[in-house]
């Protein structure tokens, strides 16, 4: 299938309207980073497979069956957020309720 999980993030680099089914992109927007939520094979097409994921936010509905359907991974790219540094440590620390250090 791919290499997405759920938890990863998503960049979207890809909002054009879907030319199959207009309005099935669920209003997700380039630039935007979502959590893949679940990752499943959405559809064969010429015998591939498309690997769907769907997201914590802007699901589509698909405008024929309405059931919530699944982002196309292809409109996306996996991104890693930077390794916590000492001030990302500190601010944690602070809001979850932590000692501030004098």
């Amino acid at each position: 299938m791919s290499d997405w999980q759920k938890g990863d993030l998503a960049l979207c680099i890809d909002d054009d309207p879907c030319p199959v089914h207009p309005g099935s992109e669920g209003g997700i927007r380039k630039g935007g980073v979502y959590t893949v939520l679940e990752v499943r094979a959405v559809a064969a097409r010429c015998g591939v497979v498309l690997t769907g994921l769907r997201l914590d936010r802007h699901n589509p509905i698909h405008p024929v069956s309405g059931a919530e359907g699944y982002q196309n991974c292809q409109r996306f790219v996996k991104i890693t957020p930077p390794k916590a540094d000492e001030f990302d440590r500190e601010v944690i620390d602070l809001m979850v309720g932590g000692k501030v250090p004098a």
